[in-house]
């Protein structure tokens, strides 16, 4: 299989940019992290770099992504957000199954496609809705490609963050309402938000497809990845280590734009000017699309530390498909992707806030928060400790945890159903919810990092 890397990943010279805090070392991809993948626990080093945050999430990217024993990729047999979120009175599907995907009656007696995964559009939320559900763009606007089709999305959940959810019943509102103030998930919970293009036919071969349903009567069709969010906590981390990755040729950057790849942009027309295609506008078909921070911005050794390590997982995985093509070729398709920003916490503190911010301080995804980059945008911007609520009903409902939770980096209460459950919202949680006894899911977090040797403060 050959595939070309693009021109902007060839740039790890950057590396020798100078005005740096701290000396910044070369930062390079194991080839481990492809010939031995597995999901780390926590950031190496104490944290003391940012590229040791990039390093982290690489591996545990490639790690989700390699070829599983059932078919597809290691995250396509994770949890759809579907399959936990149910409506009131069904249960939620066993971990290890596809769940059912949420369309019509007569689309589901079609068994070869109620089980493929389903996808949502990007659509607008209701005003006075807060986080009415996260499976779309940041904004809920549509995203349209230049073949004015619109862009959709998928979300998964871990087995640590499902045992979580299933065991405490917080698909259910008056559940989550009765837990705690000091409510987190447990380290190594993860989340991924994908978004994907269709095709009627002849995808890109540079494209990782896979087949979806989509639409209340689950219409097959075939996508391609273009975006891909990795949210994941760990025991010094429960902020969340926000990762995200795009396909190389989704979009240029704003400023000094790459050259057109061969097979054009998919969110970008470089023949229309910024007079006649004004980049990042809402309700235009095609969006015209731009990064407006590559690397997700912060400091130099951010975003030299991301450049470098983009090239050396792409040199990695090239060494290996030569070394041995017939072992790698099914992993040759993610030479097309590239991390595009990172953000996490200094020291992890609590809450998150722009003084604490590090790594890609704007961090954004082309295809994922299209609408909402730029100065003052990253993940933390709408991924709060508040409580959720719809105001758009009367009386308000809360949708989130009490205000302060940890637990309320996630945006999945959104979906949870108001069940009656956990006494109706005054009753106990379930015998076997870890959260019992005075003890959060955070506080049994905060006893595993307490119990680990510290090297000394971290700084940044």
């Amino acid at each position: 299989m050959t595939v070309r890397l693009t021109q902007w990943l060839s740039a790890a010279a950057l590396l020798c940019l100078g005005q740096s805090a701290y000396a910044q070392t070369p930062c390079n991809a194991s080839a481990s992290w492809f010939t031995s993948p597995s999901f780390p626990s926590e950031v190496a080093g104490g944290g003391n770099t940012d590229c040791v945050f990039h390093q982290f999430a690489w591996q545990a990217f490639i790690d989700v992504v390699q070829p599983a024993a059932g078919g597809g990729r290691v995250f396509e047999n994770w949890m759809p957000e579907y399959g936990v979120f149910v409506p009131s009175g069904t249960a939620i599907t066993p971990w290890g199954q596809q769940p059912s995907a949420p369309c019509s009656s007569n689309a589901k007696a079609l068994a070869v496609n109620a089980k493929k995964l389903f996808l949502r559009p990007r659509v607008p939320k209701g005003l006075g809705v807060v986080d009415g559900g996260s499976d779309d763009q940041a904004t809920g606007d549509p995203l349209y490609d230049q073949q004015k089709n619109v862009v959709y999305y998928s979300m998964w959940i871990n087995q640590t963050e499902y045992n979580f959810i299933a065991n405490c019943d917080f698909n259910n509102t008056t559940c989550i309402t009765s837990a705690p103030a000091t409510t987190a998930l447990p380290a190594g919970s993860t989340e991924l938000k994908a978004s994907w293009r269709t095709f009627a036919s002849n995808p890109p071969k540079d494209m990782y497809t896979i087949q979806g349903v989509v639409g209340e009567t689950c219409q097959p069709i075939t996508m391609g990845l273009v975006g891909f969010h990795l949210v994941t906590n760990t025991p010094d981390h429960p902020e969340f280590i926000w990762a995200t990755f795009e396909h190389n040729s989704n979009a240029p950057d704003c400023t000094n734009p790459q050259p057109t790849p061969a097979g054009g942009w998919s969110f970008n027309n470089p023949q229309c000017s910024a007079a006649n295609c004004p980049p990042n506008q809402k309700n235009v078909n095609p969006t015209q699309v731009c990064r407006v921070a590559p690397q997700g911005g912060g400091s130099t050794n951010n975003t030299s530390a991301m450049i470098a390590l983009n090239a050396s997982v792409q040199s990695t995985l090239q060494g290996l498909l030569k070394a041995q093509p017939d072992k790698y070729a099914n992993m040759a398709i993610w030479l097309n992707y590239q991390m595009t920003g990172n953000l996490w916490t200094v020291n992890g503190a609590l809450p998150p806030t722009s003084k604490n911010f590090a790594g890609s301080i704007e961090n954004s995804n082309t295809t994922l928060e299209t609408f909402a980059q730029g100065p003052g945008n990253n993940c933390f911007h709408c991924h709060t400790q508040a409580q959720y609520v719809n105001t758009g009903v009367k009386p308000p409902v809360p949708m989130g945890f009490r205000t302060g939770a940890p637990a309320n980096f996630s945006h999945l209460w959104g979906f949870a159903q108001q069940t009656g459950g956990c006494g109706n919202g005054k009753g106990p949680l379930p015998a076997a919810c870890p959260i019992k006894n005075g003890n959060t899911a955070q506080t049994l977090t905060d006893q595993v990092k307490d119990a680990s040797t510290k090297a000394g403060p971290k700084t940044k």
